[in-house]
Parts: C-alpha cells; sequence; structure tokens
C-alpha cells in the first residue's frame, strides 16, 4: 500500500450515511479529508457529515453524539454550478457548517455566528468582495448559470411597452426545508404577490418560476398559466440577473434571489428569514433577534461567499478560492454561445460525428447530421441552428434562411497530442457566429471581441498565469515531434536566425487568410528576399511531414533559401532555438509570441494587427494595440471550447494544458513499405477512439 493510501486509511476521515456524499468525487477536496461510507470504526479525529436538516440525517446526527464526534452540515453554496446540477453534476462550491445551517433562522448557524462578530473582517476581504460582486454584476453570475443571459423577446416586448416602474415577486419549490426553517410557509407567497401589488399599484409584477420547476421537477407556489392585471409570469431559461436588471425592487420569502437583488443594487422585500436579511440590509416583515449587528454588503457577501463557502475547481478537482471559479463562469458569458432547440451539423464526417455534439454542449437541443445538399429541402422551425465546418459548403449554406443561425467550427488551439489527419479526436474547438478566426477577409467573433472587449485586471491576470503555464508545461497544438535541444548558433554564428513554418497549402486560412503567398515555396523567397543575411530554418508542416497533406517545396527553393531544414523536431524546441518566426497565417507565429520571440507575419493571422507583430498585409479592421496576456485570454479562455475524453465533459485551458504535458507522444512513423499500413492502423485506433462515447 502506498504512504498516500496508508494515510488516507489511517487519518482524520468524513463518515457519512450518504451515498451521495460518499460518491461525490468534489467532497473529500472540499472537506479536506477523504469521505468514507459507513457510520462505523470511528476515531476520535473523524467526523460525521450530513446533507443539510434533511429527516435521513438523523441517524448520522445521532451516532455523531453518541460518540463525541463533531458533526457537519453540508449544503450547496451560493454559487453551485456551471450549469445546472441537472445538466452537469459536478459542484464549484460546498458550505460547511459545524453549529447549523444557514437557511435554518430557528438556531445559529457559522455564518449567523460569524456575521455577529467582528474579528474577521480586513480591509482586503472587503476589497475582494467588492470586485467579486461587480464581476457577478457584470457577467450575471448567479447559483445556476445554465441560462441566457439575453432576455427573451417577448419580455423585451412587454418591458419596452410598459412604461411604469417594474417589481419582481420570486418563486420558490413547493415544499422547499429553506421556507419552513426561514420562519416562513408556503402561504406568504399568495400574501407576497398581493402585496407586491397593493404595494406598487401602477407597476408590473414579474413572477419568476424556479428553475427546478422549468426542468420538470418540482412544483412551485404560483400557476403560470394563471392571467393576473399587470403580471407577467417568467417561465423562460433566462440569468436572474437579467431580470433583477430591469426592475426597482424584488420581493422574496428566502430566495437567494434576494442577496442577488442586493448584489444588483435593488431593494429587497423578505417575508421569511433567510441568511441575508436582518442585517439592515432589507426591509423585513419578521424580525431575527439574535442578529444583533449591521453589515454591508461588502462584509454579507464576504462571509457568506468568501468565507462560510468553499469552492471547488470542476476540471482539477483541487480547492480554489472564489476568484478561480468566477474566471471559469466570466468566461464563459463573455461571447455568445450556441443555443437552439434542433441543431443542423453539416457534412461532418463518421469519424467528425463522434465529437461534434459534446462540443457543441446541451444548449444545442438535438443534433442531427445531414448531408449539404439537404440544406435547402429543411422545413426550419423557430429555435433551428445550422453548424458547418469553417468555410466548407459556404455554396449549399446560402439558402439557409436568414433568421436561422449558422455556426462555423474548426480546430481549437491546444488541440490533442497527434494530428487530426490522423483521426486524432480533439480536446478543443471553436465555434463562431460572424466568420471564422483564419478569414482575414471578414470580422470572426474573436476579432469583434478582441476589438471591443473591455479587458479588466481579471481577464489579464488569467491571461498571464496560463501563458505562463504554457510555455512552462511546453505545449503546442499537435504536440508532435520527438525533443531536444537544438543548436542553430554555432552555424548561424551572428546572423538572425529565423524559422519559417510550413502549412498546408490547401489550408482554408492560406485561401482566406494570406492575400498575397498561398505556397510554402513563395513563403520562404519572400523571407530570404526580406532577410538575405539571415539563417533560415524551415519546418515544413507535421500534417506535410506524416504524408496526408500536400505541402512540400521544391528542393531547388530549399536550396536556394534554407539553410536547414527540420522534420521532427518538437516546435517548442525549435521556437526556443530561434530568434524570430515568419509566416502567411500558422498558428506557430502565436506559439512564437508566448515563446517570447517576434513574428513577422505575411498573410492575416488572428494574432496580426495588435501591435504584436510586424505585418506584411495592411489590416484596418484591426489595429487596436493589445497585450500578449488579453490576447491569450481572449483566445484559449474565451474564444475556445474544451472537452475532456473519454468522459465528453467540458474541460478548461488550463487543465488541458495539464494533460497534453503528461500525456506520452507517439513516436514518429519510420519511413519504409510498411510505414503506410503502419499509419493506418494509427488511423484506425482514433477513429474507434472517437466512435466510442
Amino acid at each position: 500500500m502506498s504512504d498516500d493510501k496508508i494515510r488516507a486509511a489511517t487519518g482524520p476521515k468524513a463518515l457519512t450515511s450518504s451515498r451521495g456524499i460518499a460518491g461525490d468525487k468534489a467532497m473529500a477536496a472540499l472537506l479536506g479529508r477523504p469521505v468514507k461510507l459507513g457510520l462505523s470504526s470511528a476515531t476520535p479525529a473523524d467526523v460525521v457529515v450530513g446533507w443539510g436538516q434533511k429527516d435521513n440525517t438523523e441517524k448520522a446526527r445521532l451516532y455523531a453524539k453518541k460518540n463525541g464526534l463533531p458533526y457537519w452540515r453540508l449544503e450547496d453554496g451560493f454559487i453551485g454550478y456551471l450549469s445546472h446540477p441537472a445538466i452537469d453534476k459536478r459542484r464549484l462550491s460546498l458550505i460547511i457548517d459545524t453549529t447549523g445551517i444557514y437557511y435554518d433562522a430557528h438556531s445559529p448557524s457559522d455564518l449567523e455566528n460569524m456575521l455577529n462578530q467582528d474579528d474577521w473582517i480586513t480591509p482586503d476581504l472587503i476589497e475582494r468582495a467588492e470586485t467579486a460582486m461587480a464581476r457577478m454584476r457584470r457577467w450575471r453570475i448567479s447559483k445556476y448559470n445554465q441560462s441566457p443571459a439575453e432576455i427573451p423577446a417577448w419580455l423585451q416586448v412587454e418591458l419596452a411597452a410598459y412604461k411604469g416602474p417594474k417589481v419582481l415577486v420570486v418563486d420558490q419549490t413547493f415544499g422547499d426545508k429553506s421556507i419552513t426553517d426561514g420562519m416562513a410557509s408556503d402561504d406568504m407567497f399568495r400574501t407576497m404577490l398581493e402585496d407586491a401589488l397593493a404595494e406598487n399599484p401602477t407597476a408590473l409584477v414579474l413572477v419568476k418560476v424556479h428553475p427546478d420547476v422549468m426542468l420538470g421537477q418540482k412544483r412551485g407556489h404560483y400557476d403560470p398559466e394563471r392571467v393576473m392585471d399587470r403580471v407577467l409570469f417568467v417561465a423562460d431559461d433566462v440569468a436572474p440577473q437579467s431580470l433583477i436588471e430591469k426592475v426597482d425592487q424584488v420581493y422574496v420569502v428566502t430566495s437567494q434571489m434576494g442577496f442577488e437583488g442586493l448584489i444588483a443594487g435593488k431593494k429587497v422585500s423578505c417575508y421569511g428569514l433567510p441568511f441575508y436579511a436582518g442585517w439592515g440590509l432589507t426591509h423585513d416583515k419578521q424580525l431575527c433577534e439574535a442578529r444583533i449587528a449591521n453589515r454591508s454588503l461588502a462584509e454579507l457577501f464576504a462571509a457568506a461567499y468568501m468565507l462560510y463557502t468553499v469552492y471547488n475547481d470542476p476540471y482539477t478537482g483541487k480547492r480554489v478560492e472564489i476568484e478561480r471559479i468566477l474566471d471559469l463562469l466570466v468566461a464563459e458569458r463573455q461571447m455568445a454561445r450556441p443555443r437552439a432547440q434542433r441543431t443542423f451539423a453539416v457534412g461532418f464526417s463518421l469519424w467528425k460525428r463522434g465529437f461534434i455534439p459534446e462540443f457543441l454542449g446541451v444548449g444545442a437541443g438535438t443534433v442531427q447530421f445531414i448531408k449539404p445538399a439537404v440544406l435547402a429541402a429543411l422545413d426550419y422551425k423557430e429555435g433551428d441552428m445550422v453548424v458547418l465546418w469553417g468555410r466548407k459548403h459556404d455554396t449549399e449554406a446560402a439558402v439557409i434562411p436568414a433568421h436561422v443561425p449558422v455556426w462555423r467550427m474548426e480546430d481549437g488551439f491546444l488541440r490533442s497530442v497527434g494530428l487530426g489527419s490522423d483521426l486524432r479526436r480533439p480536446s478543443s474547438l471553436v465555434l463562431d457566429r460572424t466568420g471564422i478566426y483564419y478569414d482575414g477577409t471578414a470580422p470572426s467573433d474573436l476579432e469583434s471581441f478582441l476589438a471591443a472587449h473591455k479587458f479588466d485586471d481579471a481577464d489579464i491576470a488569467r491571461g498571464e498565469r496560463l501563458r505562463h503555464k504554457i510555455r512552462s508545461a511546453r505545449v503546442s497544438k499537435y504536440n508532435v515531434g520527438e525533443h531536444g535541444a537544438l543548436n542553430f548558433r554555432e552555424a548561424a554564428g551572428k546572423r538572425e536566425v529565423i524559422l519559417v513554418p510550413g502549412q498546408v497549402e490547401a489550408d482554408a486560412s492560406i485561401q482566406y487568410g494570406s492575400p498575397t503567398l498561398k505556397t510554402n515555396a513563395g513563403l520562404l523567397e519572400a523571407v530570404k528576399a526580406a532577410k538575405p543575411d539571415a539563417y533560415i530554418i524551415y519546418k515544413p508542416h507535421p500534417d506535410v511531414v506524416s504524408g496526408n497533406r500536400a505541402g512540400d517545396v521544391p528542393q531547388t527553393v530549399l536550396a536556394q533559401t534554407a539553410q536547414e531544414v527540420i522534420t521532427e523536431a518538437d516546435i517548442i524546441d525549435v521556437l526556443e532555438a530561434v530568434d524570430s518566426v515568419h509566416t502567411m497565417t500558422s498558428l506557430t507565429g502565436f506559439e512564437a509570441l508566448i515563446s517570447g520571440k517576434n513574428v513577422t507575419t505575411y498573410g492575416m493571422p488572428f494574432y496580426a494587427g495588435w501591435g504584436l507583430t510586424t505585418d506584411m498585409c495592411s489590416l484596418p479592421r484591426r489595429g487596436r494595440k493589445l497585450s500578449l496576456d488579453a490576447l491569450v485570454y481572449a483566445l484559449y479562455c474565451v474564444y475556445a471550447r474544451y472537452v475532456r475524453w473519454p468522459e465528453g465533459a467540458s474541460y478548461s485551458p488550463e487543465a488541458l494544458v495539464e494533460e497534453l504535458a503528461r500525456t506520452p507522444r507517439g513516436g514518429p512513423i519510420a519511413a519504409g513499405p510498411f510505414a503506410p499500413v503502419t499509419r493506418l492502423g494509427r488511423k484506425a485506433k482514433y477513429f474507434l477512439d472517437a466512435m466510442r462515447r
């Protein structure tokens, strides 16, 4: 048995009678100890844990009391999930209470005790709280984060037409423990709605239906089908903050949306006693004599969200602070994501069909793979969308009605260990509603984001951390080639050492992104003409070296332009050994920027035109000066989508970088009569991997 396993077996444990708690992969990290199912063989260092105030925790509570062990009540945190637990069960946070639980106003909790004291408050903590709340307001972060930020079209019309004040009444699920434990009752929901109408006689009243009711899992206190004067029931899937922004006042019984209303700067009326009532921030229908302090909003947020709650990075399984969770959620909000009831994926090969749905996500609805010729015959409905691979099938796509969104998909920038042409399944792709990143002739979602986004300190900091992680992990797009230090300086002397990365000449990035140069030979000749005294290294594209794609340079051109040709070396090793990179549109140019090298572009790659490169082509649409960390953040954290295999679950670029760095690489296929058979065998293996779900 390893030392780690011995410590896990003999060290402090969390004992539970709940299979759900024991089976949650995040629990051990969040609790700071391994979790054991079963209430036996306890040691004095162990604790017993149960979920909230549920009746089925009585056995665990009694066991803890009988054996003199601490008992911890657990609950979802206030920023709970990437999406909704019915869609993605990976939790972001956990509340651990050693006294009671925050929603039970009948007895103390760790949170209430903390808020009645002052010794935990520091200027740094309050500043962090203010910053976190500002990010949550700006990007509409909530407990569940599956909902679109856009108000549904019908409600936009209603809100625009109504010129008077507006208030929001928040429903909850029937029988929710937070209602009775919050000194409230189901009857209060009727009273609350009546009061909202009476106290705001000229206001439009919006009633928000709970997400669990919309998913059909539970029932609420109001009938969304009921017709009432000045009342609109909102059962649509929409981010809570988007609704809160539109109103002047929020009415709740005990819902967390009341606290989110405070974060948004709204007046909040509470009919029960949720954790945020009784501290001087809300209009309370009940008094809570146990809450003796007045608290600022920042203090209340810091206590509840930052000290009372612990957080888990769902991609690495590590304990983190709230700022990391906001980093992940904010990046998801900063660029539109595909949403549809029905998605038509056009012209995708059988191999690609094995991974496309995971990248589209649950927001894409049902995915149907069709041939391009079928586009003209489709009966398009509201809620449909179309997905194309890059600029393929543009001609056939011309028949798609203007109201149907068309998304373009392409390989991402930290793709895999292995080549796509070998049918290696990707770990990252991009989706673009406006165009596609490699098409320099027209805008794309990436270009629009880079041109207009107001990068804040958190964006830049995450970009900087990721840039350093990529560089130290020495990963690239394909992660092929043999590692080994290279020394061009001995042969080059004092001459500038320039890398010219080859590309697949039929690639769309050259067709749409390089208006003048179209061949590797032409690029080499242009570099030689611009830098006649330089020591030029030419590295053919891995797909060309593998024999899967065309792009060879005639030997006569190589002899006249390049001092060395490198085929099997790892691209990061090559970048570290050169002074600069000259390229048409290759991603190697961007990887060179990350490696701290000077880059000259002869085409219009996505990273040109932002003040980071020397550009031979004019890019009038761009011109904004950006930092490299802003570009890294936009590209890897916002624009690209990540999936972890074989689970098929969403992923983060940071976690993928770590995975790529530790994944063994397959060696090159030796030339010879059996090379085609070996290459075919490798493709067959990767194809089968992609087909497994």
